[in-house]
């Protein structure tokens, strides 16, 4: 379908932040990226055109009339070995927005159009220097928040993701030529069902793909961050477990009650993964403040998106009806830890009453002022997310697409491997066999609409 892709303007970008820098980088791609950049490129000798391939070179930026606009270092990639498989100029500038976009502006004015979001590496899918799986891979690797999710998205650009999946595909576009050949001869159909070696090769595949399926939810955790809440009545200290988790005041915190009326979140990284740590209003009777009623709302919708809630008492007060309201409101199937603050104090807390209440016999015990118990707290969440057992070996599948399409091919195998066993029609056995095969081309990127390519490329930004 590549062959179908008639874009073939030369395109230019700030492929760095927009803002002020040391450095920035302006990307060119295309046919014409040699002769429009040498308009405003000049050099003490030799000439862009001339120039090898993967080569560093002084220059200096001039407009038409001469003006001097910056000294630069460019770098030149012939095709077809360049990121995108095109002519590829990449033109360092000084950081600086006036800077910046005068270059630009001069491309522009020279031919160039400027980029959509994602159009180089989207350049790249299309001219073969990457499949889609490695294509998601770049901006999930841009957007990576923990060293873990970083470590995945490398992992899948380099393409340890792509072998597998094309592994699978050679597995299975064998079997399927094995039984279109028999197809062809139906007097042979009771030697192929005779055949162990189908059977066990249906479930290899089959066995590969649930693996893969059995990693998506951690791996989706690390590179869409797991989502964890701190609930409890007002004024039991949410805020501050808010701060010391993050190490930084960022949640103000009053003896007044009902001080946060609204949900805070930040990022943070606890045992290598992504978490968004919300604060939340507390939970209490619906007031006719409609600040407060709002803040409940929000509350409310928190616990719907949390994977994890942190469950806060006032371990020096006794339980009372908004401690039992708190844990009414909570979505039972959800992990949940209970966590007894301000242990610092004298307790007045009933933990026989806690645990009759919440259903757990092992409290948290935190101090947000003095840090007790805050390095097991973060052991307990790293726990309720991920589980005791072992993480998954191999490779993971970390996005939506990449689990449904698996999962359309695994359903394929299942039925392929039911009427083997049954010797079903060879021509339904093969039909299935087909499904899964235009699964796996389809996630890969070998079969692909433009709609498609639009939604991936969409989390893009521009220069990428």
């Amino acid at each position: 379908m590549a062959a179908d892709y008639q874009e073939e303007d030369t395109i230019a970008a700030l492929a760095t932040p927009a803002g002020e820098g040391g450095l920035a980088v302006i990307r060119v791609s295309g046919s014409e990226a040699v002769t429009l950049s040498a308009r405003l490129l000049h050099f003490k000798s030799g000439s862009l055109q001339a120039f090898d391939s993967h080569t560093l070179h002084l220059a200096t930026v001039q407009a038409d009339n001469g003006e001097l606009v910056d000294q630069v270092m460019v770098a030149f990639f012939r095709t077809p070995h360049s990121y995108t498989g095109e002519d590829v100029i990449e033109i360092s500038s000084h950081g600086g927005m006036a800077v910046t976009q005068k270059i630009l502006q001069l491309l522009f004015q020279a031919g160039a159009r400027h980029a959509a979001p994602g159009e180089f590496t989207k350049r790249a899918f299309l001219n073969g220097k990457m499949d889609l799986t490695q294509a998601e891979a770049v901006v999930d690797l841009i957007h990576a928040k923990s060293a873990k999710a970083a470590a995945v998205a490398a992992r899948q650009l380099a393409g340890s993701l792509s072998r597998q999946l094309n592994g699978l595909k050679e597995q299975l576009m064998k079997l399927y030529a094995h039984l279109e050949a028999y197809l062809d001869f139906p007097d042979e159909h009771l030697e192929v069902y005779g055949q162990k070696e189908i059977a066990l090769a249906l479930a290899k595949v089959r066995q590969e793909i649930e693996t893969l399926l059995a990693s998506f939810g951690r791996a989706s955790l690390l590179r869409e961050g797991a989502v964890v809440a701190l609930v409890g009545k007002p004024n039991v200290g949410k805020s501050s477990l808010f701060n010391a988790l993050l190490e930084r005041d960022r949640a103000l915190v009053s003896p007044i009650p009902g001080t946060t009326r609204d949900h805070l979140e930040e990022y943070l990284e606890i045992q290598g993964a992504p978490i968004r740590l919300l604060d939340t209003a507390g939970l209490a009777h619906v007031s006719e403040n409609p600040l407060d009623q709002l803040g409940m709302a929000r509350t409310r919708h928190v616990l719907a998106e949390a994977h994890v809630y942190l469950l806060l008492v006032d371990g020096s007060a006794p339980l009372d009806v908004r401690d039992r309201e708190v844990v009414e409101a909570l979505e039972p199937q959800k992990a949940c830890l209970v966590i007894v603050h301000k242990s610092d104090l004298a307790r007045q807390l009933d933990l026989k009453a806690l645990a009759a209440l919440t259903g757990q016999t092992e409290p948290l015990f935190v101090s947000s002022q003095t840090r007790e118990g805050l390095e097991t707290l973060e052991q307990r969440i790293g726990a309720a997310l991920f589980g005791p057992e072992k993480e998954v070996v191999g490779e993971k599948i970390t996005r939506l697409r990449h689990k449904n399409a698996l999962e359309t091919a695994l359903a394929a195998l299942l039925r392929a491997e039911t009427a083997f066993a049954e010797q079903i029609s060879l021509e339904f056995l093969s039909l299935e066999l087909k499904t899964a095969l235009d699964s796996l081309k389809e996630l890969v990127g070998e079969v692909y609409s433009e709609d498609l390519l639009d939604i991936i490329f969409a989390e893009f930004c521009i220069g990428k």
